[in-house]
């Protein structure tokens, strides 16, 4: 079997599908990774085959938009940004899909994907790593902007939400789409969000617990649990290892390695460890974003594996991503969540139900309220909630069950 495993996005988008295509090899298959370009020699590590779905350069102008964790304008903007790339990626993707015994797993906004899937019949599924993606008006997600579908609204006419947001795809993207697929002598698309599933399967990369299927989520998907792949062979460098055993565990802070724009969450970082008498490891790729001076209780980190950090911290600060999120989990951490944007507000719901963690709304990120909702997490009430909830996480590898749904998928469609 070949498997082409398609994504964009920064580490939490792409991550999963290296940390997949390493179990497909290990189990003899060959794969190829279509990526972004600045994560070639991560996939080339792994023994990977690697085509480039984004350039480095678009990916800069992707990180250095101030509207890409906007609440309400990111979509515009990502849509702008992804909508131009469909023709050549669905070149480079039917190019690939035509090899013999290929299947094509693909994150949903990789629009191309669906489209190789449409013209080649090339055996597809889409690889979902979150549930605030599912459009589902038994149990809607909770969605940024404070656009969630409020609980008293009657269930009759929840539909009409999820048409208003379809409307706004196709606002947004499916024109671009429409023209791409009239090329390829397909018929328009309208309601995009519906559309971008794959047929054959979809794969949630989280488990039951974490997301309660329900009646309404598409047939086809099935559940596999967490992966398990934080870009390196999870080991911690040692300079960060003896800085978190050499006091009381810190607390991690991050956003994301996507986020360019976070001096003021640093800032404010440092302070609350200042205020609760604590110490912190802020961690970023870009460290011009950081106080020109740090106390020697906070020390900055550009990169570590989170299953291999968090179990040595306090508590983690994050931005709600779901790749930091089960790492957490699993790692028996508690988390204070300040959502974004995307799947994070909906994330975030899903901690707190869980007792593990808390939220923070878009006003409530000051020093002050950072420390006053770690003071809170950092209780044995909340460690010992944290422990138990990290037994159910550290169950079967998700990765290695979605294997063997996608050797099931080639085998069926072969």
């Amino acid at each position: 079997m070949h498997a082409i495993l398609a994504t964009v996005g920064t580490d939490g988008d792409v991550f999963p599908h290296l940390g997949l295509g390493a179990v497909l090899r290990t189990r003899g298959h060959r794969v190829t990774v279509a990526a972004p370009e600045p994560y070639r020699a991560r996939a080339e590590a792994l023994g990977l085959a690697f085509a480039s779905l984004v350039t480095t350069a678009e990916v800069g102008q992707m990180l250095a938009h101030p509207d890409l964790f906007h609440p309400l304008r990111s979509g515009r903007m990502m849509a702008r940004w992804g909508a131009p790339m469909i023709p050549r990626q669905y070149e480079l993707l039917v190019r690939l899909a035509c090899e013999p015994e290929s299947v094509l797993v693909t994150n949903p906004g990789v629009l191309a994907g669906r489209l190789v899937q449409e013209k080649v019949r090339c055996p597809t599924a889409s690889l979902l790593l979150q549930p605030g993606l599912i459009p589902s008006s038994i149990s809607p997600p909770q969605m940024v902007g404070g656009l969630t579908i409020p609980s008293w609204f009657p269930y009759p006419l929840r539909s009409l939400y999820w048409l208003a947001l379809d409307a706004a795809g196709y606002w947004l993207v499916a024109r671009s789409l429409n023209s791409v697929r009239a090329t390829l002598g397909l018929a328009p698309v309208r309601r995009v969000f519906r559309w971008w599933w794959s047929t054959d399967l979809v794969i949630g990369l989280f488990p039951d617990w974490f997301a309660e299927p329900q009646p309404d989520w598409p047939p086809q998907l099935r559940l596999a649990g967490f992966g398990r792949f934080d870009g390196t062979r999870n080991e911690l460098p040692e300079d960060v290892r003896t800085f978190c055993e050499a006091g009381s565990p810190p607390i991690a802070f991050t956003l994301g390695t996507g986020m360019t724009h976070a001096k003021g969450f640093f800032r404010a970082a440092v302070a609350a460890c200042e205020k609760l008498g604590g110490r912190g490891l802020l961690l970023t790729k870009y460290p011009e974003q950081l106080p020109a001076r740090l106390p020697p209780t906070v020390r900055h980190c550009g990169f570590a594996p989170f299953r291999a950090l968090l179990p040595l911290c306090g508590a983690v600060v994050h931005h709600g991503g779901v790749g930091t999120t089960a790492a957490a989990l699993e790692s028996g951490c508690s988390q204070l969540v300040l959502p974004l944007a995307w799947d994070q507000p909906d994330n975030a719901a899903r901690i707190t139900r869980l007792g593990v963690g808390v939220a923070l709304g878009a006003r409530q990120r000051t020093a002050g309220h950072m420390a006053s909702a770690l003071a809170r997490l950092m209780t044995q009430k909340v460690r010992t909630r944290c422990h138990e909830v990290a037994v159910q996480a550290r169950g079967d590898n998700g990765f290695e069950v979605a294997a063997g749904w996608i050797e099931e998928l080639a085998r069926n469609k072969s």
